[in-house]
């Protein structure tokens, strides 16, 4: 009976860190990579970027690269312009338009 109330004791104080611990390794509510360099490079979190906190991402505060991106040319670099720098992957070389890409 003693083993009995043991195991049961040990598996009540367990079952919750078994849970929290499962859900780290399966994302857990954590950010994507996109919006985790985003949130990064956003120091004042008004969710967008100057071109002083660009420079928290490979080149994109270089005046052609940020130029390009800001497509309001409002100074500042939003989530969705950020999203476009980041899929066209513009920190493998300078940018090049896919138009004139081989």
């Amino acid at each position: 009976m003693k083993k009995y109330l043991m195991g049961l004791l040990m598996f009540v104080i367990s079952a919750p860190m078994i849970s929290i611990a499962s859900s780290w390794g399966s994302g857990g509510g954590g950010k994507g990579f996109e919006s985790g360099l985003f949130w990064g490079a956003d120091l004042n979190r008004d969710e967008r970027l100057d071109q002083n906190e660009a420079k928290n991402v490979f080149n994109l505060a270089e005046d052609e690269i940020f130029a390009r991106y800001d497509e309001d040319q409002s100074g500042f670099i939003t989530r969705v312009e950020f999203k476009e720098y980041i899929q066209q992957a513009p920190w493998v070389d300078k940018f090049v338009p896919p138009e004139e890409q081989e």
